[in-house]
């Protein structure tokens, strides 16, 4: 998966601000609704309860009224005698009348409106149901209470007009907004300044990564620094070391090239020279053979640092893509013209594919083994070059007839320029160290012994990670 690149430069104390700012507003604003719905509901629920009482204190208000029409039979069979507007008492009704002008209250006996307040609207509908309505009447919202009153028609209505609710509910949100516009820029100013001192750490971690030199490529200690930041100071670490170890290659290639390129090139100016004081043609057509090797060898010892440097500058960018028996076979297509002049036969053994692996590095491999068996290899011998694979690992196997390496040198042919005392005088001293860096690279091994038939010789072994097993490793 790609990382996303930044889209714009910003500072890091500005960008954490900004996004706890946020969170924080949106905290404000979740908390005020959540005051301002829960005000409401609470609003809602006592001017409810407070209808619910206004409506049981007028049923208990006409309750004798009722039980004597109930025992007053009219002439000719009605029900009541008595009119009944003398449900409520005149001192009854302007004590609600008074109350407030925005609630108001309603008599019903059988569907019809017997007595009314003066406030509210003159006609309302009769009640269908028991309990909480809500009626539009002259642009106005009424809450309406409905209560019957047992063993009888009469039911009983208070109201209220809901725009005095909200009213009170906005003054409590304007009461709670006051605060909470306070608290934005006081906790804006204290978020800013927490966040800055949080940081404060990072840029000393910053201003103690600016002092540093080039030559001063130590690790930091990871005492002084706040855990978070441990994964950040380990990481610079880690880049100190990379880079520490690419300028100490740098100066061991120089050094190298300057130690072994000296005295080639002081050769080749010495041969110059004399081919230039030389009148004899054949005297001067065999040093000019001579001066030819030189340069050869100074070429070939060049070419041998510069895969080195090449080498060394692949740490961490290793290719998988390449497949081992392909590139020795075009190895040895490579040197069979050089071991043809040296009449050494080459011989190849171990058809199939073997993939995984970095072509150059598994190429490099293959050239140097074969090349340094070629060069100590007698004129008529065979070099026998082997592939194979078992247990995971891939296995390259060149041996030679030549003089071999003592136990003792083993270990030592692997460093640069080491010459061993059977060493080809057309050798650099770098081949074998290319190979033990190219198998380090692709996580291998590399071993140098005896022939297993017992013959003279050596038998060069590399053992590689197949596939699978060398993704894993990487």
């Amino acid at each position: 998966m790609a990382r996303r690149p930044l889209t714009r430069p910003t500072s890091l104390l500005a960008a954490l601000f900004g996004r706890v700012g946020v969170l924080f507003l949106i905290i404000v604003l979740v908390v005020g609704l959540l005051a301002f719905f829960t005000a409401q509901r609470r609003i809602n629920e006592i001017y409810d309860g407070q209808l619910i009482i206004g409506a049981n204190v007028l049923r208990a208000l006409m309750t004798d009224e009722i039980k004597e029409q109930a025992v007053k039979p009219r002439s000719g069979g009605a029900e009541f005698t008595v009119d009944d507007s003398d449900l409520l008492s005149p001192e009854d009704r302007d004590a609600f009348d008074s109350y407030a002008d925005w609630r108001m209250f309603r008599i019903w006996r059988g569907g019809r409106l017997v007595l009314r307040s003066d406030t509210g609207p003159a006609s309302l509908p009769p009640p269908t149901h028991n309990g909480f309505s809500e009626v539009v009447a002259n642009n106005d919202r009424w809450r309406i209470y409905s209560l019957p009153v047992p063993s009888s028609t009469v039911t009983v209505q208070i109201g209220e007009r809901l725009d005095i609710r909200l009213v009170l509910v906005q003054g409590i949100a304007l009461g709670l907004a006051l605060p909470l516009l306070l608290l934005i820029p006081t906790c804006g100013v204290l978020i800013w300044l927490t966040l800055s001192d949080g940081l404060r750490a990072l840029r000393t971690l910053i201003a103690e990564i600016g002092r540093r030199t080039m030559r001063d490529l130590s690790p930091l200690p990871l005492d002084p620094w706040p855990r978070d930041l441990h994964p950040l100071v380990r990481s610079i670490n880690r880049l100190f070391e990379r880079i520490d170890r690419s300028l100490q290659n740098e100066r061991r290639f120089l050094d190298d090239a300057a130690h072994q390129l000296r005295t080639p090139l002081a050769a080749v100016k010495l041969q110059a020279q004399l081919i230039a004081g030389e009148a004899d043609p054949g005297e001067r057509h065999a040093m000019t053979t001579q001066l030819v090797e030189s340069v050869d060898r100074a070429a070939a010892l060049t070419d041998s640092l510069l895969t080195l440097a090449r080498l060394e500058a692949r740490r961490g960018t290793v290719d998988t893509g390449g497949d081992l028996e392909a590139e020795t076979v075009a190895a040895i297509a490579d040197l069979a013209p050089v071991a043809a002049r040296r009449e050494v036969e080459l011989s190849f053994e171990g058809r199939g594919r073997y993939p995984g692996g970095d072509p150059l590095l598994l190429r490099l491999i293959a050239a140097n083994l074969l090349e340094n068996a070629i060069n100590h290899a007698p004129p008529g011998s065979e070099v026998a070059v082997r592939l194979s694979s078992a247990q995971g690992w891939r296995r390259l196997m060149v041996t030679d007839a030549g003089p071999g390496i003592p136990a003792a040198e083993r270990a030592k042919v692997l460093e640069r320029f080491y010459r061993g005392s059977g060493a080809s005088p057309r050798g650099s001293g770098l081949g074998l160290a290319i190979v033990g860096e190219a198998v380090r690279l692709l996580g291998g091994r590399l071993e140098l012994r005896d022939r297993e038939d017992g013959a003279r010789g050596l038998c060069a072994t590399v053992d590689l990670p197949e596939a699978d097993q060398a993704s894993a490793q990487n």
